[in-house]
């Protein structure tokens, strides 16, 4: 008779957590292994997924043993009941009623009684298999719940805190920052707003010889991970990782869930959530970056960037427009030279004249008219505060402003038409009840005051709206001062201080005057406040596109 090489096959998910120390997987050792020991069965080894969800086949554990089996190691499975092998009916039973039996293993289940020494046709093991799959499913349902109610209430409930952030030893649902790597945080923001391409980043990180997120959390959590795998390249970062920080809104003091989720019950590779199914809770714990930077570094990512050869990227980079097709401006970079030459619609480039014109600018041109429109503007707002304040107000209202105006006194008149139309409609509920009018009366005349009330209701709702847009240009503004403050003697362009200010900048095709001068518009649309017009920057737009222009032409020929 062939000897019996047992294999003890044990498992614990987060979810059985509830069953306390007799489900535990200590407790599941000794009980098979008393139970080899009364029949006979000799004990290969213990094969243990704690941790592991009974619905995914893929645990490490249940793997090595299934490699036992194919190499002879092991010829029966010892479980102390179904659950503990699996918890989906299909998958349990192709390796119970079927790979096992073309295996030649002998399969037991100690609880239920199963032992396919006797015979697989017990009603029992598929009736158990499903409950035991429902039972899955429900647990995960209701986890997936309670862990939307606690990120719905703020609690952060990552396994471990994101690179930048430690866990509160007071309160593991709560991020305090972790100066170290935080700082390692900052840096990346401020590279990427400073035009840094990924790979530079990645270079001068290692070169810096800063931990790697991996590797920073294993020098703080060394009995995590016991593979060594975890230890290798502590400084490789690589663009992938930079991303992924970018990206992640924890940094804004926010609590994020529900970023991605998995494919279905049974399929658990993760993809990306739509962001309409994201819980997000702000202001949970302490911000490591502003929301000016947030904001400046997303602006940028949208832009298509290419690194030149010195690993920077071209700082207009997704800003510059055609004013004709609406599509991006392509720009030309000298290598030999090292240096930026000009800028050419991207439509135009690639189908030709048929779809658009060149639109074609000099670098040198659109660098310092952008350089000195920021100036300009930087200067009228710190020494004028309360003129350019009022002059981006009027810019914006000029053509809204009776409107708006028209729209309170509306507003008010509304207003007070409903609060007579509620007295009139009290005054006739009283009459009819005290029967100094008929109902007749009252259903002829009610209905009327009604409906009035009910449309003036709805003016009243449309006209607050409209106020309320006119309030948000004061807010606008606000905003857009401090940012412009800070640049009154700015002498370079970066692509943060461009990304920070700007929204886009739209060039128009070039115009040949009567005397044969080249002119060209060009729109600097800025956040917050959109495009701007000094009156005395007109002419200074066209004397630096004149002289620039004239400068590029005099390099072409």
């Amino acid at each position: 008779m062939e000897q019996e090489n047992g294999a003890i096959y044990c498992r614990l998910s987060q979810d059985d957590g509830s069953a306390g120390e007799s489900g535990s997987i200590q407790t599941q050792k000794t009980l098979l292994t008393q139970y080899c020991k009364e029949h006979c069965i000799h004990i290969a080894d213990y094969y243990c997924d704690d941790g592991w969800s009974g619905t995914n086949f893929e645990r490490p554990e249940f793997k090595r043993m299934i490699n036992d089996i194919e190499s002879g190691r092991v010829n029966t499975v010892i479980v102390k009941d179904l659950s503990r092998f699996g918890r989906e009916y299909a998958q349990m039973g192709l390796y119970i009623e079927h790979y096992f039996e073309q295996k030649g293993v002998r399969f037991i289940a100690v609880a239920e009684g199963v032992d396919s020494k006797n015979g697989l046709d017990n009603l029992m093991l598929p009736m158990t298999n499903v409950i035991n799959s429902l039972y899955a499913r429900q647990a995960s349902t209701k986890t997936k719940a309670a862990h939307r109610a606690r990120a719905s209430s703020g609690m952060y409930i990552g396994s471990h805190a994101p690179f930048g952030y430690q866990k509160d030893p007071k309160d593991r649902h709560h991020l305090i920052v972790d100066p170290d790597a935080a700082d390692v945080v900052k840096d990346i923001f401020q590279m990427f707003s400073d035009g840094i391409g990924y790979v530079r980043m990645t270079k001068i990180l290692r070169e810096r010889k800063v931990l790697n997120p991996q590797a920073y959390f294993n020098q703080n959590n060394p009995d995590y991970y016991k593979n060594s795998d975890y230890w290798r390249k502590p400084f490789d970062w690589h663009a992938t990782s930079v991303r992924v920080i970018l990206n992640n809104p924890v940094y804004l003091g926010n609590v994020v869930f529900g970023r991605t989720k998995t494919k279905g019950f049974f399929d658990k590779q993760r993809i990306e959530a739509d962001e309409s199914e994201w819980i997000v809770k702000e202001n949970t714990h302490e911000a490591i970056i502003t929301r000016e930077l947030w904001d400046t570094v997303h602006q940028m990512m949208k832009a298509r960037r290419r690194e030149n050869s010195t690993g920077t990227v071209q700082p207009f980079a997704g800003l510059v427009k055609c004013a004709d097709c609406g599509s991006s401006l392509n720009v030309s970079y000298d290598k030999k030279k090292g240096r930026y030459n000009g800028f050419t619609c991207w439509v135009y480039k690639n189908y030709g004249k048929e779809r658009c014109t060149s639109h074609a600018i000099g670098w040198v041109t659109l660098n310092q008219l952008v350089l000195e429109d920021i100036r300009r503007n930087a200067y009228e707002a710190k020494t004028a505060a309360s003129d350019y304040m009022q002059m981006l107000v009027d810019a914006k209202t000029e053509k809204q402003k009776a409107e708006i105006d028209r729209c309170k006194r509306e507003f008010k008149k509304a207003d007070k038409r409903i609060e007579e139309l509620t007295k009139i409609l009290n005054k006739l509920y009283e009459d009819v009840a005290l029967e100094k009018i008929s109902e007749e009366r009252y259903q002829a005349m009610a209905p009327k005051y009604e409906q009035e009330q009910s449309e003036l209701r709805g003016q009243r709702e449309k006209l607050s709206a409209e106020i309320a847009r006119s309030d948000e240009i004061y807010d606008n503004i606000q905003q857009f001062l401090p940012l412009i403050w800070k640049y009154t003697n700015v002498q370079e362009l970066t692509p943060h201080i461009l990304n920070e200010l700007i929204e886009k900048i739209v060039v128009h095709e070039k115009e040949i005057g009567e005397d044969g001068v080249k002119t060209q518009q060009v729109d600097i649309y800025y956040k917050f406040i959109g495009c701007v017009n000094i009156r005395c920057a007109k002419a200074d737009h066209a004397e630096i596109i004149k002289a620039e222009q004239g400068q590029a032409d005099n390099r072409t020929a």
